[in-house]
C-alpha cells in the first residue's frame, strides 16, 4: 500500500520538475531577447516568489533551495542558448524585423513605469521628476545615436584574433549593466547591452559561424573564455550593487526613480533604431523587412502589454491573499 501511495506522488514530482524546466526555458528566452523582462515573465508564470525565496535561502537551506533552482537553471540555460542562436542567425537575414520585434517588447513594458508615475502629486518634486526623466532619456538615446553617427563599431576580436585593451573593460561594463538592468523593474538586461553596442558583438563571439569555437586558434578560445569570466564578474557586481541602489531609490525616491526608468525605456527605443549595428544597414534593408518589422513591433507591443497587465494583476492578487491570511 505504501508503494502505491508513493507512486502518484513520485509522478507528480517528476511532472513538476519538467514543468519547472519549461518555465526556465521561457525565462532563458526572455533573458536573451532584448526588450523582454525575465522578472515580468517569472511573475506571470507564478514562479517569481519561489525563485526569489530559493535564492534568499540558498545559504541557510542549501539542499532544498538548490533542488528548487536546479530545473529552472537547466531550462534557463537551454532557453538562452536556443534564443541566442536563433537571434544571431535571424539578425543577418532580417535585421529590421528583429529590431522591430525587440522594440515592440520594450514599448509594451512602458505601463510598468507609467503606473507608478500617478503616485507622485507633490508639486515641489516635479522638477526632480523632470530632471530624472530628461537625464535618463538623453543618456539612453545619445549612447545609440553617437555610435551610429560616428560609425563606432565595437568588435571583440579583430581579423587576426587579437584583442584591444579596452575590450576587457567593455566586457566588465556589459556584464555590470546587463545584470543591473535586470534588477530595475521593466528594464531588459539584453536591451541595455544593445544600447551600448555590445549585444551583437558578444552574440557573434560565442554563437554562429564566426564564433571563437570555430577559429581553430587555442589562444583565441582561451581569451574568449577569459572574457566570458570577466562578463560574469561584472554581472555579479551588477546584481549586488544594483539591488542595493534600487532598494534605496525605490524606498526614498520611488516616483522620481520611475520617471528615470520611463526616460531609460523611451531613450532605449531611440537607440534600438539608431545604433552602429542597424544604422549602416538601412540603405540595404529590403522593403519586406521594414514591413514585417513594423507588424511585429505592434504585435510584440500588444503582447507585452497584456503580459505586464497579467503579471501586475497576479501580484495584486497575491498581496491581497497574503494580507488576508491570519497573522
Amino acid at each position: 500500500m505504501k508503494t502505491m501511495e508513493e507512486t502518484p506522488q513520485k509522478k507528480k514530482r517528476v511532472a513538476s520538475f519538467f514543468l519547472d524546466i519549461l518555465k526556465g526555458v521561457s525565462l532563458g528566452i526572455s533573458a536573451a531577447v532584448a526588450g523582454l523582462s525575465a522578472g515580468t515573465v517569472a511573475v506571470a508564470e507564478r514562479c517569481y516568489d519561489t525563485l526569489i525565496g530559493a535564492v534568499a535561502d540558498l545559504r541557510k537551506k542549501f539542499k532544498s533551495s538548490f533542488l528548487t533552482l536546479l530545473p529552472y537553471a537547466l531550462g534557463l540555460i537551454l532557453g538562452a542558448i536556443a534564443a541566442l542562436i536563433g537571434i544571431q542567425r535571424g539578425y543577418h537575414a532580417a535585421p529590421f524585423t528583429l529590431t522591430g520585434l525587440f522594440a515592440g517588447f520594450v514599448a509594451g513594458s512602458l505601463p510598468v513605469a507609467i503606473s507608478e508615475l500617478r503616485k507622485g502629486n507633490n508639486a515641489k518634486e516635479k522638477w526632480v521628476h523632470a530632471i530624472a526623466f530628461l537625464l535618463c532619456f538623453a543618456l539612453a538615446a545619445l549612447l545609440g545615436i553617437i555610435t551610429a553617427l560616428t560609425d563606432f563599431r565595437l568588435t571583440i576580436f579583430d581579423s587576426e584574433g587579437h584583442l584591444s585593451w579596452y575590450v576587457y573593460l567593455m566586457m566588465l561594463l556589459a556584464g555590470y549593466l546587463g545584470a543591473f538592468a535586470c534588477v530595475v523593474p521593466g528594464i531588459s538586461g539584453s536591451m541595455s547591452l544593445m544600447v551600448i553596442g555590445m549585444y551583437y558583438p558578444i552574440l557573434n563571439t560565442y554563437t554562429g559561424k564566426e564564433a571563437i569555437w570555430h577559429s581553430g586558434n587555442q589562444t583565441t578560445i582561451v581569451l574568449g573564455l577569459l572574457l566570458a569570466g570577466i562578463l560574469v564578474i561584472g554581472a555579479i557586481l551588477g546584481i549586488i550593487t544594483g539591488s542595493k541602489i534600487m532598494k534605496y531609490f525605490l524606498s526614498q525616491r520611488r516616483v522620481s526613480t520611475f520617471y528615470g526608468i520611463l526616460g531609460l525605456v523611451l531613450g532605449s527605443l531611440v537607440s534600438m533604431f539608431m545604433n552602429s549595428s542597424i544604422y549602416p544597414l538601412y540603405p540595404t534593408i529590403a522593403v519586406w523587412d521594414y514591413i514585417l518589422g513594423a507588424i511585429l513591433f505592434v504585435l510584440a507591443g500588444v503582447g507585452m502589454f497584456f503580459l505586464v497587465f497579467y503579471a501586475g494583476k497576479k501580484e495584486k492578487e497575491a498581496s491581497v491573499s497574503d494580507a488576508s491570511k491570519p497573522q
